[in-house]
């Protein structure tokens, strides 16, 4: 498990070196994100590597990670707090941002729905 945990971690550096050094507009975890699921495209391929990365550690690790998700919103949600002056100051823009973008990934959900099932048709003792 300390491996697969090192992998993650390490992808999450290169993220955060990345975003450093371009400046690019995406977040640092983002990068490290799409690092570690390149890595799991390619990890099976490649065959000098060790074994300890072509098992389930890395698997293993990410579970646990998953599992105590809830855990790592804490920062986050103290930072919301402690900044709460300048919520208050936008509340209306906040509320307005929030509203607006529920409504258009409901919308853009649903349009996907829409295309993809014409693509997949829904079987026969499923339909009406």
């Amino acid at each position: 498990m300390i491996v697969g945990l090192a992998v993650v971690l390490l992808c999450q550096l290169i993220g955060e070196i990345f975003a450093y050094l371009t400046h690019l507009p995406v977040p640092a975890p983002v990068v490290g994100l799409v690092l570690l699921f390149g890595f799991f495209l390619v990890r099976d391929r490649w065959q000098w590597l060790p074994f300890s990365l072509r098992s389930e550690e890395i698997d293993k690790s990410c579970e646990t990670l998953v599992q105590q998700m809830a855990l790592l919103f804490v920062p986050a949600g103290v930072g919301i707090v402690q900044r709460l002056g300048i919520l208050e100051a936008n509340v209306l823009g906040v509320l307005t941002i929030i509203l607006v973008t529920t409504a258009f990934s409901i919308a853009v959900t649903a349009f996907t729905f829409r295309l993809v099932s014409r693509w997949f048709p829904a079987p026969p003792e499923h339909q009406e």
